[in-house]
């Protein structure tokens, strides 16, 4: 199985660490000749691609996009007419347009689609829907989801035509994936999202109030905007006979090794669960690279990247930012 990964700084480095344990032949395109020798010397890299033409015409398997927004449909399009699969960073696209765009190309060409959310992966989220689904919090009230950092974005990270947006689509999105799985559909949004100081043209800061189908509500918060950030849970479900909240020292600090999981464990009631400690980029891989070995299905359909992505929109239009159509 061949993998070419199209970008290799930075989140392409990310991708190609897990890539390598699982026993793939790497590729890589990259026009920067530094990033290039780091990606052949630490991931054993056999071949730099300098144009995505060449990408195309290669004997390659699958191709995974490490890319601005701004180029997920047109270059996944391309792939998959290619005969290529395609795995794509988040967001899936900046529109639902694109979105569907991607998805229908994948599906006439008779090729995988996913988008690369680590956080869909990890076993905590898995082990709380357990809870949801068991009746263990008994009618669930209320559902909380944040993220607070002090970012630092440069480059294309700046810029609202290439994000489609601000912080929200780009890492908020795999928390707003995390609420989705936690409080299921959805009927009514209210929301804010605005630029508080961070230098970048979209929005550094939102918040929201969802109203999900069950009766419960969800509470969102995602920021670039927080210097000091205070450690927090990252995940809160209450219910009218229990609660389940993010274990703090089992939490995630860094990407660095060892640890590869995006939660801390659950605690229920008081007591800690333990979940399996896995790397949460190796799960995400091995599933999509096995779903391409076996003509499976892929682990995290498109159609739920897509749904993450109008959750998003819903936030911005609500909010009434000036970008949202």
């Amino acid at each position: 199985m061949k993998v070419v990964v199209v970008g290799c700084k930075g989140w392409g480095q990310i991708h190609l660490r897990a890539l390598s344990a699982l026993g793939v032949e790497l590729e890589a395109m990259e026009r920067d000749r530094a990033a290039a020798q780091t990606c052949q010397e630490k991931y054993g890299v056999r071949r730099i691609y300098s144009d995505y033409n060449s990408v195309l015409s290669s004997d390659a398997d699958i191709i995974d996009l490490v890319v601005p927004h701004n180029l997920h449909r047109d270059m996944a399009v391309a792939a998959v007419k290619a005969g290529k699969h395609v795995l794509v960073e988040k967001p899936i696209a900046r529109t639902v347009e694109e979105a569907r765009d991607m998805i229908e190309a994948a599906r006439a060409a008779g090729k995988k689609l996913m988008v690369t959310d680590q956080f869909y992966f990890d076993p905590a989220v898995r082990a709380v829907v357990d809870i949801i689904r068991r009746g263990q919090l008994g009618r669930v009230h209320t559902i909380i989801v944040r993220s607070q950092v002090l970012g630092r974005p440069t480059g294309w990270r700046t810029r609202l035509e290439e994000m489609g947006g601000g912080a929200l689509i780009d890492g908020g999105v795999h928390f707003i994936d995390t609420l989705l799985e936690l409080g299921g559909e959805y009927e009514e949004v209210k929301a804010y999202a605005y630029r508080a100081f961070v230098a970048m043209e979209g929005d550094d800061t939102s918040m929201a109030l969802f109203k999900f189908k069950s009766g419960a509500y969800g509470l969102f918060f995602y920021s670039w905007a927080y210097p000091n950030a205070s450690l927090l849970p990252s995940y809160e479900v209450i219910g009218d006979s229990g609660s389940v909240v993010e274990d703090l020292e089992t939490k995630r600090r860094t990407w660095a090794p060892p640890r590869y999981r995006v939660y801390g464990d659950p605690v229920l009631n008081g007591k800690r669960l333990e979940v399996p400690d896995v790397d949460v980029f190796q799960e995400m891989f091995r599933g999509f690279i096995k779903a391409v070995e076996e003509g499976a299905e892929v682990p995290f359909p498109p159609e739920l990247a897509l749904r993450d992505l109008k959750a998003v929109l819903d936030v911005y239009r609500a909010a009434g930012v000036p970008w949202a159509k």
